[in-house]
C-alpha cells in the first residue's frame, strides 16, 4: 500500500506501476451509456417512421435524460495514465485533473504498460 493512501486517504501515485500522473473520471459504464442512447434512437426512429415527430423527439430527450441522471449519480474514480489501473472508493486528489488526451499519448498511449 502506498504511504499517501494510508496517510492522506487519497491516491497520489499508482500502486501498480509507480507512475505519478493520474486523472479523474466518472465511474460510468460506457456500454450502458451506448445502450441507453441506442434504445432511445431506435424508439425515436419508430415514431419518426410513423410520422409522429413530437413523440420521436420526446424519446430522444427521455433517453438523454436517463443517461444524464445515471451519469450524475455515479461517483468518480482515479485512473493511471500509464497502466490504466482504476482506483475506486478513494476521495478525489486535488492534484489530479480530468482526462487529457495529450497526457495519455505522453505516458502510455492506448495499450497498458506492465
Amino acid at each position: 500500500m502506498d504511504p499517501s493512501i494510508r496517510e492522506n486517504g487519497f491516491v497520489r501515485n499508482c500502486i501498480a506501476c509507480g507512475h505519478d500522473t493520474l486523472y479523474i473520471q466518472k465511474d460510468f459504464n460506457r456500454n450502458l451509456g451506448v445502450v441507453i442512447v441506442a434504445i432511445g434512437s431506435l424508439v425515436s426512429l419508430f415514431f419518426f417512421s410513423r410520422s409522429q415527430p413530437l413523440s420521436g423527439m420526446l424519446a430522444l430527450f427521455a433517453s438523454a435524460g436517463v443517461d444524464f441522471i445515471i451519469y450524475s449519480l455515479v461517483g468518480d474514480v482515479t485512473v493511471c495514465y500509464s497502466c490504466h489501473t482504476i482506483y475506486r472508493g478513494f476521495p478525489k486528489n486535488p492534484e489530479h485533473g480530468p482526462f487529457e488526451l495529450k497526457d495519455l499519448e505522453k505516458y502510455g498511449g492506448r495499450d497498458p504498460r506492465f
